[in-house]
């Protein structure tokens, strides 16, 4: 990965050591594995992973493996002055932990500097990012010959059908599948229920994970034969979302996008109650961010997600969500088909 550039940081900075410890994802990052327990210790010239027996001791290039024992930190170097820790990952307890076996040492907060390392995509990760897209773009296209013969009848149904197809793939769900019909699609981030498939929109948002890596997709169908004004609001946000691909550009505030596509919303610009989108990688979301405070910026070969939505109270939702690269322009990953399904009931 990106191992030798971060080191190039901590030299920079005079770091001397960064102190990772299981379960901070950056760990998976560094190591290209998940792990049950591990501790990585990266310095300006060597990296050194602790794991346990439960897992087995690989070789990994570059990096040295060993297993931790009970005394393992006693062969920690005693000249260490600065220590970085990731503080968005690292708990109180195993803070106070790591200080006493650095004592004198000060201790500073890479977390930032870890996001900016992960931020761009290598053509790698990218590469196993394009395969969650495939194994979620076919497993929801799955569901949805399932739903038209008639074989999936609640929520819960779809959920599980494509949860099941995204295992039978080698991979797992970047996050609980959420199935949302009705006015239970006016919430978000709803729990997928027991409810039965019936008459109007059917919000689908779901993610593959493969090789470590996640990809993110949200599409919204329709459940019978739709009015004008329904389709008229999903055109509206489809017009949005297009319009965040054509407008992005290299060093365009991801906060000015965001801004740029509620504009696009007129009226309903006071029903899309989320940010436009969010990082995509090892983690389901990291950086980037759109948040205008962040004043994160657009680049080359980073991986995001634009995903507008419009949301009706106790009434019904709308969202349609792409995992996207940065390469020059907006370069969609997930390829389901954007125009609005119907099925007719």
């Amino acid at each position: 990965m990106r191992t030798s550039y971060f080191q190039s940081i901590l030299k920079k900075k005079r770091i001397d050591l960064a102190f990772l410890v299981h379960p901070d994802p950056y760990v998976t990052y560094f190591t290209k594995k998940e792990w049950s327990y591990s501790l990585l210790l990266i310095k300006q010239s060597n990296v050194q992973l602790f794991t346990t027996k439960l897992d087995q001791l690989p070789k990994i290039k570059g990096i040295i493996v060993k297993e931790l024992t009970k005394d393992w930190n006693k062969k920690l170097p005693k000249s260490v002055k600065v220590v970085g820790l990731n503080y968005s990952s690292v708990t109180v307890s195993v803070f106070k932990k790591i200080k006493s076996f650095f004592p004198k040492a000060k201790f500073i907060d890479l977390s930032k500097e870890l996001g900016e390392t992960r931020e761009i995509k290598t053509r790698d990760e990218i590469k196993a990012i394009k395969k969650a897209c495939v194994i979620a773009d076919n497993a929801f296209q799955g569901a949805i010959k399932q739903i038209s013969l008639k074989k999936l009848h609640t929520e819960k149904e779809v959920a599980t059908y494509i949860e099941a197809f995204i295992r039978s793939k080698g991979a797992e769900p970047s996050f609980p599948t959420i199935v949302a019909g009705g006015k239970n699609a006016a919430v978000p981030h709803y729990v997928t229920g027991k409810d039965k498939l019936q008459r109007g929109f059917l919000l689908f948002d779901l993610g593959a994970k493969i090789d470590n890596y996640c990809s993110d997709l949200s599409r919204t169908i329709f459940l019978g034969i739709p009015t004008k004004e329904e389709k008229k609001i999903y055109n509206i946000l489809l017009e949005a979302q297009k319009s965040a691909f054509s407008s992005a550009k290299e060093g365009l505030l991801f906060g000015d996008l965001d801004i740029e596509v509620r504009k696009k919303l007129g009226q309903y610009s006071s029903n899309f109650i989320h940010s436009l989108g969010h990082g995509v990688g090892i983690e389901i979301h990291e950086r980037p961010n759109f948040l205008m405070e962040s004043k994160q910026q657009i680049k080359q070969n980073q991986v995001f997600t634009i995903e507008p939505g419009i949301y009706f109270y106790n009434k019904f939702g709308i969202r349609i969500e792409d995992t996207v690269v940065f390469n020059k322009k907006v370069v969609a990953l997930t390829k389901s088909p954007k125009e609005l399904i119907i099925l007719p009931r």
